[in-house]
Formats: structure tokens, C-alpha cells, sequence
């Protein structure tokens, strides 16, 4: 009951952090098999332009620790709203996270840049529809603005894909 009252009062208060709760609200879900994703939850709530260094940290960190076991498909899906929640407030951390997206629809077998980047488009198009609040619209923004900036940065990991591929 503790936890129910504030949730309530602040989706009267703020509709973006209703938002923000409705979009991730699958991490606290999967907390009992997945312990980590309510730690990332609790430090992604606290996640904005002033977030220190060491709180940025602190939720890659937890991100990291998160595993997922999944297709391919799946695990992207999984990943796709907190790792663009993330790069829209923290865009430093995208040599970290980015693989979180290419690496999944690598292995699903889109290893050209430019697919690449419209395959993530394609995704975030196709979830909204399916659910509106699928991402943060900071999620939106990074995808619709930022990504498709980022052509040497998906191609670096599409490399370090076909790298373990090889090895």
C-alpha cells in the first residue's frame, strides 16, 4: 500500500513520469528473476542531464549485470528502451551500451549500417504502435535525432560483431 499512494499521486502530478513508469514498468516486473533489473530501474528513474558521473556509473554498471536470456529478437526488444532512455540523457556512454542494440540484430542478420539504423527505426515504430508507451519519448528523440549521427559508431560495432564471429 506504501508504494501504491505515491505511484498514484505522481501520475496526477507529472504525466511524464507516468510515462516513465509505464515504460519501464517490465523491469520491476522481472525483478525476481532478474534481481539486477530493479536496481537499473532505480537508478534509471533518477537519470537526467545532471546525473553525476558516478550515478551514470552506477546504472551501466547494473545495466551490465542484467542477463537476459533470450533470442536474439527478444533481447533486443528488452534492451531497446533503457539503453535509448540512457544515450538520450548520457550519449558518452553509447561505446558501452550501443552493443546492446547491434549485436542483437547482428546475430538476426543486419550487419549494414544503414539497415542497421532503419532496422532500429523500423522497431521503434512498430512497438509504439503495438503499445504507446513502449519508449520514454527521450527514447524516441535519441532514435529519431541522435542515431542516425551515429553511422561510425554502429559500424565500429558491426566490426567488433563479425570480430567474435570470427574468433
Amino acid at each position: 500500500m506504501k508504494k501504491i499512494i505515491p505511484t498514484l499521486i505522481s501520475s496526477f502530478e507529472n504525466n511524464d513520469s507516468t510515462n516513465f513508469e509505464k515504460t519501464f514498468t517490465y523491469m520491476e516486473e522481472v525483478e525476481k528473476i532478474l534481481p539486477q533489473s530493479k536496481i537499473c530501474f532505480d537508478l534509471l528513474k533518477k537519470l537526467n542531464f545532471q546525473t553525476t558521473d558516478s550515478e551514470s556509473d552506477s546504472l551501466i554498471t547494473a545495466l551490465h549485470k542484467i542477463q537476459y536470456p533470450s533470442n536474439p529478437t527478444d533481447h533486443f526488444y528488452f534492451f531497446f528502451p533503457i539503453v535509448s532512455h540512457i544515450l538520450y540523457y548520457k550519449p558518452l556512454y553509447e561505446k558501452e551500451i550501443l552493443k546492446y542494440l547491434i549485436g542483437s540484430n547482428f546475430a538476426n542478420g543486419t550487419s549494414e549500417v544503414e539497415e542497421m539504423i532503419g532496422i532500429i527505426n523500423g522497431a521503434m515504430k512498430y512497438k509504439l504502435n503495438e503499445n504507446q508507451n513502449y519508449l520514454s519519448k527521450e527514447s524516441q528523440d535519441w532514435i529519431t535525432n541522435e542515431l542516425p549521427k551515429l553511422k561510425n559508431e554502429v559500424q565500429r560495432e558491426i566490426d567488433i560483431c563479425w570480430k567474435e564471429l570470427d574468433e
